[in-house]
């Protein structure tokens, strides 16, 4: 993992190229990104707390599922590969809308088109994390969540804090 070409776009999302994380990252090369959120019949929310080993916000919390778009593949597909690669499962998702971030981490320059997806589970969904990727989840009330991204923000990822601005 990590070493695939992603899909590198333009300033209006049309695929230009492909290039590793790392190139993306460094070089500022604007890239696809999934983003989903599972929620229960009661409108709690599942978050998973990345992995140590992750690159980009190691131990943090963030949505469901989130991933980066791999060359030639399109959006929806990205979205439920990625689902199913760090969660073990396969649900429908809704495609509710997309937006657009340029920001620095750390030294990485980050151009993103975010597609933001939702999906239903059950808190009975047996789901197989993948360990490399996922140390854990947890359910949270959307308060719950808007709390941790205000009161305690270093230990969201930046996607997470995204999605709940521009959707909840």
């Amino acid at each position: 993992m990590g070493n695939l070409p992603i899909q590198i776009v333009d300033e209006q999302d049309n695929p230009v190229g492909a290039a590793t994380k790392k190139e993306a990252w460094s070089q500022g090369l604007i890239h696809r990104i999934v983003r989903v959120m599972l929620e229960d019949e009661n409108g709690l929310v599942l978050l998973q707390k990345r992995s140590a080993d992750k690159e980009l916000y190691p131990n943090c919390w963030d949505e469901s599922v989130s991933g980066h778009v791999d060359a030639n593949e399109s959006y929806d597909k990205a979205a439920l590969r990625e689902m199913k690669e760090e969660l073990g499962i396969e649900v429908p998702l809704t495609k509710v809308g997309t937006y657009y971030v340029d920001f620095t981490w750390k030294a990485y320059k980050l151009k993103r088109f975010n597609a933001f997806y939702k999906g239903k589970i059950t808190h009975q969904s047996v789901l197989k994390l993948s360990a490399e990727e996922v140390a854990g989840t947890q359910w949270f009330t959307i308060a719950e969540v808007k709390n941790l991204v205000k009161h305690d923000p270093e230990h969201v990822t930046d996607g997470l804090r995204q999605v709940i601005e521009h959707f909840y």
